[in-house]
């Protein structure tokens, strides 16, 4: 991986700033709290996304609330592009999914997912944030860590590293499983069902052959059982069959009573019914005798009167209603006209007036007025005799003909009344017939019926029944013999079955503890080989792996020294621990080489080692190493920060190195150079 560039806005001190870097030898430059670290920081970030401590208040600027880093890099002839945001929310910083971007060859091959991107950054990288902190970026802390380690801590560390300690652990690991395998095996061989394996499976052949012969037995008696279940149903069908006839001719005998008692009352009302009809044909004769004397009557009255018809008599009496009317009126109008000629007389006598006119008449003319006036009187007089002598007939006559017309009229009510009389008890009559001719069906009927009852009964006889009980007694007597039997034989085949369970589990189990017995000696003897396999191996590896480290650190030595005069050897002993090695043979051990040769040594070492575990790991060249504040410990004055700019150069096995540091003398040797500074918080960072 060759880091191209890194973009950071509002990350620390850094408001917007791009670095660009080169293949080979990169310095990053400036002051103390000038932002250098930051650039570091921020790319640790933009690779990884977590934060390197317990939150990301280390790299968000405290005046944003919100932060990007993008980092540019260039791996196995592609170009990546990579960027990370953060965001300030309700008093904490976290990273923004959705702004999350992975591009390659300015394709998005990864978004929105911290999880996903991270994997896929893993599978093009082939290196994780804890390879990254060990070999890539080293740390001005870390530097010389590993060669301050006692040689045991450096020897377990290490071969943590090289996966060593996975064979330690899987030694110690089995030892426990080795042991109870073979306690196993021990107790197995002394359990009961693998002693008794021979004598259960003798008792499971007999119980078999037990089995084979009750489940024919049962299966015997089932047949029979059949056969007794059908002769229970038909003999149990045939009781059935009496005991409803028997039910039926029980309902018959209550039906027959319950006719008789209605052929007696039905007879009892026929009877009752011919008395009612004679008494009402009697009646009806007497009211017939009773209607003609009424019409004899009558005829009697019409005869007397001499009409022929009531109708005739109301006419007569109607004309003769007419003329007595008209008499009394004439005989009204003749007694005002009498009246009037004697007051006309009183008048004419007492005052010699007119009685018309009233004026005064002489005594001739009264004379003459009087005569004409009474002869007018008596000529009134003598008409309104003849009228009242013949009204007086009139209303004799009158009388005569109202008096039959009201007899008349009475006989016919009185007929009438007879008549609707004799209706009505005709109707009864009918009724009565109507009703009589009925209930002799009804009575009829009643006989037919108990005529054919009687018959049905006669036929019905009750021993049947008892012979189809008994019969059925037996029947379910044998079903119930055959049934117990089958009962008592499958209890007998359920408890040898459950026996047989028993003893098949006990087979099973004692068949299973053998394979487990046969398992645990295998696993144990692999157990013991797998042991002394890893006993033996380790010490190969790690030699091997030794010789390897070993190579590697001189190779980096040799370009370290290179344009030195000294010639510098390591030497790498079992426990990993460096010795440095004169020309003459002379051993030093790291803690009495100078300063600038232990810098020499840490970084040898820390190359060398990051090589092969990146070649081992991966399958990938070590190209990329970074280098925080490597000068500690060295000065201007003997020249040793020189010395160590200059060997940084010659490491030309590695693509890019990146270097922050507050020494110049340092950067002056690097190809690239990136200063760095911080004016007003604000830090700008420029080429050299």
């Amino acid at each position: 991986m060759i880091i191209k560039k890194l973009f950071l806005q509002n990350i620390r001190s850094h408001l917007n700033s791009t670095v660009e870097f080169n293949e080979g030898f990169n310095c990053v430059v400036g002051g103390v709290g000038t932002g250098k670290t930051s650039i570091l920081l921020s790319l640790h970030f933009a690779l990884f996304g977590e934060p390197l401590y317990r939150s990301y208040e280390y790299l968000l600027r405290e005046d944003k609330n919100r932060g990007m880093v993008t980092v540019e890099f260039e791996h196995a002839g592609k170009n990546y592009r990579l960027t990370r945001v953060l965001r300030r929310e309700k008093g904490r910083i976290v990273q923004e999914p959705d702004e999350l971007r992975l591009t390659e060859n300015g394709k998005i091959i990864a978004w929105g997912k911290l999880a996903a991107v991270q994997e896929q950054l893993k599978s093009i990288l082939g290196i994780d944030k804890k390879m990254f902190e060990e070999f890539i970026w080293i740390q001005q802390e870390k530097l010389k860590e590993i060669l301050n380690m006692t040689p045991r801590e450096r020897q377990k560390v290490l071969d943590e590293l090289f996966g060593f300690s996975s064979f330690q652990d899987a030694w110690e690991r089995l030892l426990p499983y080795q042991r109870h395998y073979e306690a196993v095996k021990t107790t197995l061989e002394k359990d009961p069902d693998i002693v008794e394996i021979g004598n259960l499976k003798k008792q499971y052949e007999d119980l078999t052959s037990d089995l084979i012969k009750l489940q024919v037995e049962v299966e015997t008696l089932n047949v029979e059982l059949k056969e007794a279940e059908k002769s229970l149903e038909e003999a149990d069908k045939k009781l059935k069959s009496l005991e409803n006839l028997e039910k039926k001719i029980n309902e018959l005998k209550d039906e027959k009573s319950s006719l008789l008692s209605k052929l007696s009352e039905v007879q009892a009302y026929i009877k009752s019914l011919k008395n009612q009809l004679n008494n009402k044909e009697n009646e009806v004769d007497r009211d017939k005798v009773s209607l003609n004397q009424l019409r004899s009557e009558k005829n009697k009255i019409l005869n007397q009167s001499s009409k022929t018809s009531f109708n005739e008599i109301l006419e007569t009496l109607e004309k003769i209603d007419f003329e007595v009317v008209k008499l009394r009126n004439e005989a009204a109008d003749l007694k005002a006209e009498a009246k009037k000629i004697e007051e006309s007389l009183l008048m004419l006598e007492t005052e010699n007036v007119c009685p018309t006119c009233r004026r005064e008449l002489d005594q001739f003319y009264k004379e003459k007025l009087l005569n004409q006036l009474r002869t007018e009187n008596m000529e009134t007089e003598k008409r309104l005799t003849m009228v009242e002598t013949k009204l007086e007939n009139l209303e004799f006559e009158q009388k005569m003909f109202l008096d039959a017309k009201n007899k008349i009229e009475v006989l016919n009510f009185q007929v009438e009344e007879l008549e609707k009389t004799i209706s009505t008890k005709e109707d009864e009559i009918n009724k009565i017939k109507a009703e009589l001719d009925k209930k002799i069906l009804v009575e009829a009927d009643l006989k037919r019926k108990l005529d054919e009852i009687t018959l049905e009964i006669s036929k019905f006889k009750v021993e049947d029944v008892e012979n189809a009980r008994k019969l059925r007694e037996e029947k379910l007597l044998r079903y119930r013999e055959i049934l117990d039997s089958i009962r008592y034989y499958e209890k007998l085949i359920e408890e040898k079955n459950s026996y047989l369970s028993l003893i098949e589990k006990r087979i099973q189990n004692a068949e299973q503890k053998l394979k487990q017995k046969i398992l645990a000696e295998k696993v144990s003897k692999l157990i013991s080989g797998l042991r002394m396999a890893y006993r033996e191996v380790v010490p190969v590896l790690r030699k091997m792996y030794i010789e390897s480290l070993r190579d590697s650190v001189q190779s980096v030595m040799d370009s370290l020294t290179i344009q030195t005069e000294r010639s510098l050897y390591v030497d790498v002993d079992d426990e990993y621990t460096p010795t440095l090695v004169e020309a003459s043979g002379f051993r030093r051990d790291v803690n009495l080489i100078s300063g600038g040769e232990r810098t020499w040594l840490a970084l040898a070492y820390r190359i060398g080692l990051g090589q092969l575990i990146m070649e081992a790991k991966t399958g990938q060249n070590f190209e990329l190493l970074i280098l925080d504040e490597p000068t500690e410990a060295l000065g201007t004055e003997d020249g040793s920060i020189n010395a160590l700019a200059t060997a940084i150069s010659n490491l030309k096995m590695i693509r890019q190195i990146i270097t922050v540091t507050h020494s110049e003398e340092l950067a002056n040797e690097a190809s690239t150079r990136i200063l760095v500074t911080k004016k007003n918080g604000i830090s700008k960072v420029e080429k050299i």
